[in-house]
């Protein structure tokens, strides 16, 4: 079967994250800069349970016109859980298909006398909430996407929704919890492990955070499948609130075949709690530097104290890290006005690794909000 893959805010970190873990899937083709079609033959839930930057996965419906009794057809034989037809239209790049939901209804009226409702939003597209809210998953409903590609009108249906609730509630409802400290979003920290990871078998890996903080990441990966998960941080109350952390989500996602071990450590110091070439999987977001205030930028003094930072905590994580399979995915800092990169070659210099480009035609990629002053590179490295 055909499926479209719709990204989230950032399409080429998703699409990094997608082939990184399903290489077979890199075939595809991405359409109106963030829907990624390609054949497969695997289930779009257990897909999507699989990957943080997918917001929904689309069937294609082979065949199926954009004509508004052909579609009123569709729904009637996909509607079957009750009596009512439950659908919902998103138009992502055709224009010309405005009016389409209101013609589909009345198309549906016309051929059978079953009640109608029709799902509308102040959006050409309807949000993963509403699908999932407004029961738009089959046999209960239909949401129907519509999106050009060159002149051929893509018809398709959504199979699959991120559950934005667990997200949330994995994201506000955890303790430990400081927004002023600064935490990584979870759906970023699973595709970062998901980086790492690639194609290999969670359950026979070992994962290590060494600024864990909070322990965003170290949930993130038990979540995935890691059956040892091991973080540390510099600082005390980190090192608690991520203990606490592991502790919140054994028990509120039943991780119990995961090992954790959490401890305070200094990065640039080799850990001797971990075994040499034990580890398969370094995912980390570095310590970023001070907050930056409007207007402000750090010191030379301050971004060449990370650099070395970061160069002598890889010099220490590099005896730790199973080659040559092993792979670091970092996010180091990045400002964004004026914007400015740190610079890799010096960060790099004299350590044992080498950049493994998350794109065939881009190394590395950039993660960042509007509100933000400074933003995330994330960077994915490999033993020489």
């Amino acid at each position: 079967m055909k499926l479209v893959f719709q990204f989230g805010s950032h399409p080429e970190l998703s699409l990094a994250e997608l082939i990184a873990r399903f290489p077979a899937l890199s075939t595809g083709r991405l359409v109106a800069g963030r829907f990624f079609i390609v054949e497969s033959s695997e289930p779009p839930a257990w897909l999507l349970r699989n990957l943080g930057g997918v917001v929904k996965i689309l069937e294609v419906i082979p065949g199926l016109s954009h004509e508004p009794d052909a579609l009123a057809a569709h729904i009637l034989e996909t509607c079957t859980a009750k009596n009512k037809a439950v659908f919902g239209v998103s138009i992502i790049n055709a224009p010309e298909l405005k009016g389409l939901g209101i013609a589909i209804k009345r198309a549906l009226q016309q051929e059978s006398d079953r009640p109608v409702r029709l799902v509308v939003s102040r959006e050409n597209e309807l949000s993963s909430a509403s699908v999932v809210l407004e029961k738009l998953l089959a046999p209960e409903g239909v949401e129907l996407v519509f999106f050009k590609d060159s002149s051929e009108i893509i018809v398709a249906q959504t199979a699959a929704v991120q559950p934005f609730d667990e997200w949330s509630y994995r994201d506000y409802e955890r303790p430990g919890r400081d927004a002023k400290r600064g935490m990584l979003p979870p759906k970023l920290a699973k595709i970062m492990v998901n980086l790492a990871l690639g194609t290999a078998d969670p359950t026979r890996a070992t994962f290590y955070d060494p600024f864990c903080g909070s322990g965003t990441t170290l949930a993130e990966a038990a979540l995935i499948g890691f059956g040892r998960v091991y973080g540390s941080d510099i600082l005390r109350d980190a090192v608690s609130d991520a203990q606490k952390l592991a502790l919140w989500a054994t028990k509120e996602f039943d991780l119990n075949e995961t090992i954790f071990e959490i401890f305070k450590q200094d990065v640039t110091v080799r850990a001797d709690r971990i075994k040499t070439a034990s580890i398969d999987c370094i995912v980390a977001e570095t310590f970023l530097g001070r907050p930056l205030k409007a207007g402000e930028s750090l010191s030379v003094a301050e971004k060449t104290d990370l650099i070395s930072l970061y160069r002598r905590a890889l010099l220490a994580l590099a005896p730790l890290l199973r080659a040559p399979s092993g792979r670091v995915v970092l996010a180091i800092p990045f400002q964004m006005k004026p914007f400015e990169l740190l610079p890799l070659d010096e960060i790099l210099a004299d350590t044992p690794f080498d950049i493994d480009p998350l794109l065939p035609s881009t190394s590395t990629l950039r993660y960042s909000r509007a509100d933000q002053r400074t933003g995330r590179q994330i960077i994915r490295l490999c033993l020489k």
